[in-house]
């Protein structure tokens, strides 16, 4: 195996990695009481929409956050569920 080759992955895959690493970090539960704030509508659990969100998230940054998006990922998932919660109550 050549280690010399950098690692790729889709970035499709890559975002459900951010994604899990975001629900596991904001302790995000399963079920889907969040995918009408993070998703389309139609996404079948928390997570998926918390991916689709992600992959949209992912398309608006700059080379410079996508080095790095968790930090920023995480700060933006903050605002808008904050912002959901005030809107609920």
């Amino acid at each position: 195996m050549n280690y010399s080759q950098p690692f790729s992955i889709s970035r499709k895959s890559f975002a459900s990695r951010l994604a899990s690493a975001l629900a596991f970090s904001m302790q995000i539960p399963d079920g889907t009481h969040l995918v009408a704030v993070l998703g389309e509508g139609d996404e079948s659990s928390n997570l998926a929409a918390l991916t689709h969100w992600v992959e949209n998230e992912m398309w608006l940054m700059d080379d410079e956050a996508l080095q790095d998006p968790l930090p920023h990922l995480l700060n933006n998932l903050e605002r808008l569920l904050h912002s959901a919660q005030e809107d609920f109550a």
